[in-house]
């Protein structure tokens, strides 16, 4: 009779169990080595990025029909590198077990005044991507992820480059002006950076 009682007691205990269980919200990895925010982290970067294809895309379709060859050209390899930038994520998700989620993206800008227009809000695109990927590496070296961590001081890394990139493009729209010519001369000049 004892051992009966510990038994209902057992299978009670472990029904309760159960259901407390149920009520929470399902992790989305079974790998311990990376958390729910982590994970949630990974997939807004590929979103981002994603968009990035999106935006520089856009930018590069509007200056091949405006006659801006070079820069068409330029923006075009811009967006292929932010697939690459999206990979980056995507492998690391992967690679720990976890599925990435395909986001919904929003339509960027398609109508633009002109080149100066578009290398000043690729500053300003790159700026808050900066901001974004410094922030999911502080979120790593915070949790002690140091496989994260890693991975976040790669986007840091890729994001000196563009914004030295940007800053010399404006650089040369305060040294040399926005003018037709200076406009011409700069679309020359971008051929050096495919």
């Amino acid at each position: 009779m004892a051992e009966e009682l510990k038994l209902k007691r057992s299978l009670k205990n472990s029904s309760e169990e159960k259901s407390s269980d149920e009520s929470k919200p399902a992790s989305k990895s079974k790998n311990p080595l990376i958390t729910d925010k982590c994970i949630e982290y990974l997939n807004y970067r590929i979103q981002q990025e994603e968009y990035s294809v999106r935006v520089y895309l856009a930018m590069s379709m509007w200056l091949d029909d405006k006659g801006y060859v070079n820069a068409a050209k330029l923006w075009k390899k811009y967006s292929s590198e932010e697939n690459t930038h999206a990979d980056w994520a995507r492998e690391y998700l992967i690679s720990l077990g976890v599925q990435p989620e395909t986001r919904e993206l929003e339509k960027p800008n398609q109508d633009f005044s002109g080149l100066p227009q578009i290398i000043k809000d690729s500053y300003d695109h790159e700026v808050e991507i900066t901001n974004q990927v410094k922030e999911l590496a502080a979120h790593a070296l915070e949790m002690g992820d140091h496989m994260l961590y890693q991975l976040g001081l790669q986007y840091v890394k890729e994001q000196v480059e563009e914004l030295g990139k940007l800053q010399n493009f404006l650089d040369q729209l305060e040294a040399f002006g926005e003018d037709k010519i200076a406009m011409r001369l700069l679309d020359h000049e971008l051929k050096d950076y495919l």
